[in-house]
């Protein structure tokens, strides 16, 4: 009889633990972070149309108060996902640093719960700039794909 009750408290705990790993979902996403409150409308665009509003989005918007206060999310991938509290936090320290004024892109990892992340990083990726080649192999590769 202790043998099965051992076995049933084994088996119960286990099938927590699946159920509770299954619902949060390691993950590492790189997109664009916009506040809930001007996304809400666009979530649901074309995939394209969604992205543009996304790099479109600027930095002095998203520090609005009501902004602020309707949290942030990251566009990726396609998709749109809300953080939580901590990701809220991180977000708007990330916007007060940063110096693009639209097109602000991150790295987020942290555990999808139903559709939210739960962030443990996020990491600012700054805008990087081509600038054009005048001398070398490079300038001239450009000058015959011009031609």
């Amino acid at each position: 009889m202790k043998k099965q009750a051992i076995i049933l408290i084994a088996l119960a705990a286990l099938v927590i633990t699946a159920s509770t790993v299954s619902a949060h979902e390691k993950v590492k996403l790189s997109g664009y972070v916009v506040d809930v409150m001007c996304f809400a409308e666009h979530a649901k665009d074309a995939t394209d149309v969604a992205k543009k509003a996304a790099a479109e989005h600027t930095r002095e918007c998203a520090l609005m108060e009501a902004c602020v206060k309707s949290g942030y999310g990251i566009y990726a991938d396609g998709n749109w996902y809300p953080f939580d509290a901590k990701g809220n936090e991180l977000a708007k320290a990330m916007f007060e640093k940063a110096k693009s004024k639209d097109n602000i892109k991150v790295t987020v990892e942290g555990m999808n719960h139903d559709g939210k992340i739960l962030v443990e990083k996020m990491v600012y990726l700054p805008q990087t700039t081509v600038t054009k080649a005048k001398k070398g192999p490079l300038a001239r590769a450009s000058k015959r794909r011009a031609a």
